[in-house]
């Protein structure tokens, strides 16, 4: 029984999905078959990117076809689910996956709860009965788990809240949110590397930049990485502030 759907995204992409709910479970090993996609590709392989619960592999179609003499859709969807053959088993085939290990890394996130950084967590403590304390509280007291990086260059999407703190999105966008805001959505938590639009409910603000593009390995966090969050003082934000407009 497959575990996992395929299907072509355009005549260079094909997306495996694997589920549909949020789960750390299923996304590590989502990010075990990715790593083993990047070990052993196939000729005109490009990339491979992860979501919360799919795959997307994209390829060159000339590449493809002239190598493998087939249509590279049909091709790439076969090598495709022999390689995802084990996704769902209790065990992954040893001759393909007991090798493998997904880096995974721990960070600490500063963040200051203070105004005017936290300018929705009044509004979202009061939307579930709570006071902002609790909810930096449980903010703070829990990891989260990094499903994917994505919107803008750097932004981690990460989870799962406690249903406590479970909101959704603000039904009017702001028009400007500052770089670093720490915010939620959903069973959702992020964070925005570059001021821009957004509709997350923002209760703090990082010092620390998420994305430089002057470092070899630009994002500070990855998929698959887990992340704790520390509650700062205004007068600490100011000392590792690393953005130039606060």
């Amino acid at each position: 029984m497959n575990h996992f759907s395929l299907y072509p995204l355009s005549e260079s992409a094909i997306t495996l999905q694997y589920g549909e709910e949020i789960a750390i479970n299923r996304h590590r090993e989502l990010l075990q078959l990715m790593q083993q996609i990047q070990d052993d590709p196939f000729p005109g392989f490009r990339e491979v990117s992860i979501a919360f619960h799919t795959l997307t592999i994209f390829f060159d179609p000339y590449t493809v076809f002239e190598n493998v003499k087939q249509s590279p859709i049909n091709y790439i969807s076969e090598w495709l689910h022999k390689k995802a053959s084990w996704l769902g088993n209790d065990i992954p085939d040893a001759k393909t996956s007991a090798t493998i290990t997904v880096a995974s890394r721990e960070q600490l996130i500063p963040v200051c709860y203070e105004m005017p950084f936290a300018f929705d967590l009044d509004t979202l403590a009061a939307y579930h009965g709570i006071d902002p304390e609790t909810v930096i509280s449980m903010h703070t007291n829990q990891t989260f788990y990094v499903f994917m990086v994505g919107f803008t260059p750097g932004f981690p999407y990460m989870g799962i809240l406690p249903p406590a703190l479970d909101t959704p999105r603000k039904a009017t966008p702001s028009l400007q949110v500052p770089a670093g805001s720490v915010g939620i959505a959903g069973q959702q938590t992020g964070i925005y590397p570059f001021n821009s639009p957004g509709g997350w409910n923002i209760i703090g603000r990082t010092p620390i930049k998420l994305f430089d593009i002057n470092d070899n390995d630009p994002c500070l966090l990855k998929a698959g990485d887990r992340v704790r969050f520390s509650r700062i003082d205004r007068s600490t934000f100011n000392y590792l502030n690393q953005y130039e407009d606060s």
